[in-house]
């Protein structure tokens, strides 16, 4: 199986590279174009390795800088199309600093110097061109796995095709299966859970659509740690009908009329998963038989925030809503009472 480190991309980035392949493909190009989702530039390159885990641990400590990656020209070698990028002295530095690290522990990889692109077909014609200049700043580094699909060849990160197959392993054993993404606001647990749920025939739970009813905002209720959700109503109307096997009549909190909404019936599937803040409360642990932590450095959940929500939203996030999170986090040891752990990139 082959392995690599790489750099992965959001989608509206990667969309910009399918229409360069597009206008490829226009005027006349023909080859093996690369899917969406396998579009990746490549750091380091291992082939086959089973030292997964200290590489990813490697990732995390190493400190991801503040980048921008501007796309400005196609090159191609030996009938391979890339896209190059403009000369980048601080991502040549965490590679380098990247790479040190793998030799330090003794990791074999492809110690071919770093040449900053991003292959998007193979097997065509040649042909050098410029690009209009196209940028991002939202990046992440993933120990990516080549798996061979029934779609076809799929690159996958490490850590979440771990989670898929322990997944696969409880449903195999107990025929359903219910997990819980717990973590902090603006890590990404909707899109992992968004993730997953491209995997699985499964529900997604939200614990956001629990708010507290306005009789249970309380002084008193605000200071227990997690106590800013309805875990009370969640654990009645969905985790214990899911426990029985039972439908779920799902009735989200509406937050313009202050009141419950009448709700969807969800018919039931033995796959759930319980996605947000809070869902990992010592109250609601033991319903699960998976659960995540998903984590994001300050700098970039304030920043993912802030795009997300808006300035005046993100004040009231730092206020309130931040410091509530951490004190939960803090007083249940939250982290380190879950099965897995994910941290954001950029």
């Amino acid at each position: 199986m082959r392995q690599f480190i790489a750099l992965t991309f959001n989608s509206s980035f990667k969309e910009e590279l399918m229409a360069i392949m597009d206008t490829l493909k226009e005027e006349g190009i023909q080859g093996k174009y690369y899917d969406l989702d396998n579009l990746h530039m490549t750091l380091a390159f291992f082939g086959e390795t089973d030292r997964q885990d200290e590489i990813m641990e490697i990732i995390h400590a190493i400190p991801f800088p503040e980048i921008t990656i501007t796309l400005n020209r196609i090159g191609h070698f030996k009938k391979v199309y890339w896209v190059g990028i403009k000369d980048n002295p601080v991502l040549d530095e965490y590679v380098n600093t990247l790479r040190e690290a793998l030799k330090t522990h003794d990791i074999s990889f492809d110690d071919k110097p770093f040449y900053p692109h991003i292959t998007i077909l193979r097997k065509a014609e040649e042909g050098d061109r410029t690009l209009q200049e196209v940028s991002t700043k939202d990046i992440k580094v993933e120990l990516l796995q080549a798996h061979y699909l029934e779609e076809g060849l799929k690159y996958l990160p490490y850590n979440e095709q771990a989670l898929i197959e322990k997944i696969n392993k409880i449903y195999q054993q107990k025929g359903h299966v219910t997990i819980a993404i717990d973590g902090r606001c603006g890590s990404g647990k909707t899109t992992l859970a968004n993730k997953l749920k491209a995997y699985f025939d499964c529900h997604i739970f939200h614990m956001d659509d629990f708010y507290l009813q306005e009789y249970q905002r309380t002084q008193e209720r605000y200071n227990e740690p997690g106590g800013n959700v309805d875990r009370e109503r969640f654990k009645k109307e969905v985790l214990e009908p899911l426990q029985h096997h039972q439908d779920v009549l799902y009735r989200p909190f509406d937050c313009s009329t202050m009141s419950i909404s009448e709700g969807t019936l969800y018919s039931y599937k033995p796959i759930n998963i319980i996605e947000g803040s809070y869902s990992c409360h010592p109250e609601l642990i033991d319903a699960y038989d998976l659960s995540i932590f998903v984590d994001i450095d300050e700098t970039l959940r304030l920043k993912r925030i802030e795009k997300r929500n808006g300035k005046e939203a993100l004040d009231m996030f730092i206020k309130k809503w931040i410091p509530l999170e951490e004190k939960y986090f803090s007083s249940f040891d939250i982290q380190n009472h879950c099965d897995f752990y994910f941290k954001a990139g950029r």
